[in-house]
């Protein structure tokens, strides 16, 4: 447990309380779904960058961990990856998705394909915007700072974010983004400059460091980097990403906020980075995945400190309340309202949404509690999700020629079900600690490749089907 001073404790609190004020008073301005989901599509430049920056940065003690385990390669698979695939994004999607005018990832699914493609990418959604890994982040925060056990503070902060996020839907996550961006770059700068002064600079680190930590690749083989680059992927199909560009006022501002975006991911990679290195070189012995927040609270001040905390709470709760409203919407649009009840007004949506938001959050707290490795689930998670939704929707997207349902539904299954299997395979047959995978292939590569496969076979299969019946058809008549 880590102790501060009153003030440190105060500013937090009053972190917690203007969270609690914002909840009571958006709440009064939704009127309907498109309020309630997208903000009423009147999301404007600053707000759309301080919601994605926020959102898209809750794992601060997953890159510590892997900066203070591995080094400067946590840069090269956390952070420049990443910078590629937004790009992307910016450049090719941003605009596409804005002017659809939809709501989620699967009613892009069933405008590209038909409702059992979407069914299926609602089940594949929902397990991707799982808020478990920063849930857990919440619990390790509350028991470094006040000595609870881990699933107190899981469910505390959980409880929190809870009340804003369920009473003022997408406004209250937008305006307590806005506050949390503020925090979360005040905090991972913080810490900087006082390591410096504290231990010195490069000359430290390079004293200090095993000498891997300071080259870009450090102990991982190419196929460990590469498997990193292609979880970068999971921005293409990241629901958050495409909730904002939905709720955009216009459509050529989401590409300017995913470029501005890409700067501040910069500065707070370089900083989260750097700050694991220094703690690594100043604290050789703590726990990697505790290393952020103990190394943080050693070299700062007082008043300092305790916006820093506030900043990694703002950090890791801008990502939670986020994605558990996704797991609520997810519920309630692409469930609820698009299958089983089409007729639903907005009122009953809302409250199916709601009703969506408390399990979502139910579900996250019960795999925080169980599931102790915020890389892991980072891993799994991208690994299941990004085999069986990069496909179908990239070509939802870019493939300008006749369209199968099936080729969809199928390339989801194969490509989940093979990377699964990988997954499962290398965990049963552990090596040195680490999982031994089918052939020493990554099961995100098997699962993409199978996905791909199919994808293609099927389409081509379904277009041959299509045109004979076509032919046979215009014979007879």
């Amino acid at each position: 447990m880590l102790i501060l001073s009153w003030i440190d404790y105060f500013i937090i609190f009053v972190y917690f309380v203007l969270m609690f004020v914002i909840g009571f008073v958006v709440k009064k301005g939704i009127k309907n779904v498109a309020d309630y989901f997208v903000a009423g599509r009147r999301l404007t430049l600053p707000l759309f960058v301080a919601t994605l920056v926020s959102t898209w940065y809750g794992g601060l003690f997953g890159v510590g961990e892997l900066s203070y385990n591995y080094g400067i390669v946590n840069w090269l698979t956390q952070g420049f990856f990443w910078y590629l695939s937004y790009l992307f994004f910016a450049l090719f999607l941003a605009k596409k998705i804005n002017q659809s005018r939809l709501y989620t990832v699967p009613d892009q699914l069933e405008r590209f394909y038909d409702k059992k493609s979407r069914v299926l990418g609602a089940i594949f959604n929902f397990i991707m915007v799982t808020p478990a890994p920063y849930v857990l982040s919440l619990g390790i925060v509350f028991t470094l700072l006040f000595g609870w056990p881990s699933w107190i503070g899981v469910i505390a902060g959980t409880g929190v974010v809870l009340f804003y996020t369920v009473r003022g839907g997408f406004v209250a996550d937008v305006y307590t983004d806005a506050v949390q961006f503020v925090l979360m770059m005040i905090g991972v700068i913080l810490v900087i400059p006082f390591a410096i002064a504290k231990y010195g600079g490069l000359s430290f680190l390079r004293a200090n460091l095993p000498a891997t930590h300071l080259t870009l690749t450090g102990t991982w083989t190419t196929q460990m980097i590469l498997v990193w680059g292609f979880i970068a992927f999971w921005t293409l199909v990241d629901p958050g990403f495409y909730q904002r560009c939905y709720a955009a006022k216009d459509s050529n501002l989401p590409k300017k906020g995913i470029l501005i975006s890409i700067i501040f991911w910069a500065i707070i990679d370089i900083c989260t980075t750097t700050t694991g290195l220094y703690a690594r070189a100043a604290m050789p012995n703590i726990v990697p995945t505790f290393s952020y927040a103990i190394f943080s609270n050693a070299v700062l001040p007082v008043v300092l400190r305790g916006l820093f905390f506030a900043g990694v709470f703002a950090t890791i709760m801008s990502t939670v309340d986020s994605f558990t409203f996704l797991g609520g919407m997810n519920i309630s649009n692409d469930i609820y309202k698009r299958v089983l009840r089409p007729k639903a007004t907005d009122k009953q949506v809302m409250r199916v949404t709601r009703i969506g938001i408390y399990l979502t959050a139910g579900i996250a707290c019960l795999i925080a509690i169980f599931f102790h490795s915020l890389v892991g689930m980072w891993y799994t998670i991208g690994t299941v999700g990004i085999s069986a939704l990069l496909v179908p929707m990239m070509f939802g997207f870019f493939y300008k020629g006749r369209k199968s349902g099936n080729a969809a539904f199928y390339s989801m299954i194969i490509g989940s079900v093979v990377s699964s299997i990988w997954l499962v395979n290398g965990y049963l047959h552990m090596v040195e600690g680490y999982p031994s995978y089918i052939w020493g292939i990554e099961p995100m590569y098997s699962g993409l490749v199978f996905s791909l496969v199919s994808y293609i076979a099927i389409t081509f299969i379904d277009n041959r089907i299509k045109k004979f019946n076509s032919q046979k058809e215009a014979a007879l008549a």
